[in-house]
């Protein structure tokens, strides 16, 4: 059950789709239905009055837009995600802007509603193509505010702002890896490194497709320096098919992972014939294995010396290979050839 709390009331939805709402002045408990008692979650000047004259407003509003679609842009002009285990939540003044999010991350959305840790909120003009990429510069047209504090701030910095690491709930506590992130039916993870149109995102459908795997992301991994998980960020796949890109969201159910993972092995895409096609090279050092990923570590708001030792530890108890590949079509061949071999092998290990 998702809830939260004021002085004056508490509300708190239920499995069944109804909310429970207590004013704290009478101990009275209210059982109502799902459109208000999504009205009163969301407004956050209601949680400021007495509850019947929140139920009041809310009654009021809800009239105003006679809907029980709870993602209607009157009731909802925003979209929570879940992403590091932090839930986010994006305010767009721009329709067209919520839209493109809700239907990119619609697989990170928190399945009952709760407080959002971060909000951010996008202004009109902002690229909504880059919030997931580091900006030289300030990042125009971004704000965020922390739940408990009314003001909103900047959102200034180079890092990502999906997911927003320059604010606490993030900062300086994750490293990243430009990378694919196959999550198997034990819960333990294979991380897939390698540069643009290397094979990332094909790695991840053939993975899925061929029952291996689950995907967390085909993108960015997320590395925790306090406890060493990998967590995914749930972008939106981009599919290409000759010089043509499709963007293609991670479909919902057991075919995506949500949360965090335990990495236990490591391949590095390698163009053949730097690796021989198919081929899995294993790293011979701790020195090797660093060297090889220099290439796809990213910023993600980290200590520098952090960031090392959290790729240290990881390279120092995974294995870590390179695998030969060659351009589509060739590719699926030298996936079924090394990494489906290696994925079968650590899932039983």
């Amino acid at each position: 059950m998702t809830d939260r709390t004021s002085p004056l009331w508490a509300a708190a939805e239920r499995s069944d789709g109804a909310w429970e709402v207590v004013d704290n002045r009478t101990s009275m408990l209210y059982v109502i239905d799902g459109t208000l008692g999504a009205r009163l979650w969301q407004n956050d000047q209601l949680w400021t009055i007495p509850l019947q004259a929140a139920f009041d407003v809310a009654v009021s509003q809800i009239q105003t837009h006679p809907t029980s679609n709870l993602d209607d842009e009157g009731l909802f002009p925003f979209l929570d995600v879940e992403v590091g285990g932090v839930t986010v939540r994006y305010l767009a003044d721009d329709k067209a802007h919520r839209d493109t999010l809700q239907v990119n991350l619609d697989v990170a959305r928190p399945r009952l509603r709760g407080t959002a840790d971060v909000l951010l909120r996008l202004r009109p003009g902002v690229r909504i193509d880059l919030l997931h990429r580091s900006v030289s510069g300030n990042r125009a047209g971004v704000e965020y505010r922390m739940p408990r504090d009314p003001q909103w701030r900047p959102y200034t910095g180079m890092l990502p702002a999906l997911p927003p690491l320059l604010t606490p709930p993030y900062r300086r506590r994750f490293s990243a890896l430009h990378a694919a992130l196959l999550v198997m039916p034990s819960g333990r993870s294979v991380i897939v490194c390698g540069n643009q149109k290397a094979g990332k995102t094909t790695a991840a459908r053939w993975a899925r497709d061929t029952g291996l795997a689950a995907t967390a992301t085909d993108e960015v991994v997320l590395l925790d320096t306090m406890t060493g998980v990998a967590f995914g960020v749930p972008l939106a796949q981009a599919v290409r098919q000759g010089d043509q890109r499709t963007t293609v969201p991670l479909p919902a159910g057991s075919a995506t992972h949500l949360g965090a993972t335990f990495p236990i092995g490591l391949v590095v895409l390698t163009p053949a014939p730097v690796v021989p096609a198919g081929f899995l090279q294993a790293a011979g050092t701790e020195q090797e294995s660093m060297a090889w990923l220099a290439e796809h570590m990213r910023d993600a708001g980290a200590d520098p010396a952090a960031t090392r030792r959290i790729v240290r530890e990881l390279v120092s108890r995974v294995h870590v290979h390179r695998l030969g590949v060659s351009p589509w079509p060739g590719l699926q061949t030298d996936l079924a050839a090394g990494l489906a071999p290696l994925l079968k092998t650590l899932e039983q290990s």
